[in-house]
């Protein structure tokens, strides 16, 4: 299964058939494994992986891409969410749905302040607290 993950900062290559290459931050992308690429890519990003093991494969842009581990803000899915987690997460969507409206849904994250974004975290979060506490009896906070 791949691993989701986001570009941290502007991220730019070279393709020799699209010319340079320029991404926002925040662009979705999935890591991929060495032993998933055919046997030329594999031989070609070995070969790059072994110069800088600092660096990632991910697929991205139509392609697979070397970049550099600090460009990456790893995802990790959650295992084993119960049935109470998941519906606490679902809880969650309406007031984050309301708060989203009130400051504008037009606008990209990008452009959000940093403390519409702490006050989204926080809608978020409370909300999924708020409804753990009222539907589960076994946590004593």
């Amino acid at each position: 299964m791949p691993i989701p993950a986001w570009t941290r900062a502007r991220t730019s290559w070279h393709d020799p058939r699209l010319g340079w290459v320029s991404l926002p931050p925040g662009l979705r992308c999935h890591r991929v494994w060495l032993d998933d690429l055919p046997s030329r890519e594999r031989t070609i990003f070995g070969n790059i992986l072994r110069r800088s093991p600092g660096h990632v494969l991910v697929r991205l842009a139509g392609g697979v891409r070397a970049l550099n581990r600090t460009l990456l803000l790893d995802a990790k899915d959650m295992t084993d969410a119960t049935d109470l987690e998941q519906a606490a997460m679902a809880a969650a969507l309406r007031p984050l749905g309301e708060y989203v409206g009130s400051i504008g849904m037009h606008r990209p994250l990008a452009d959000y302040t940093r403390q519409e974004v702490l006050t989204m975290i926080d809608v978020v979060v409370s909300a999924y607290q708020d409804y753990f506490h009222k539907h589960n009896d076994d946590i004593p906070f």
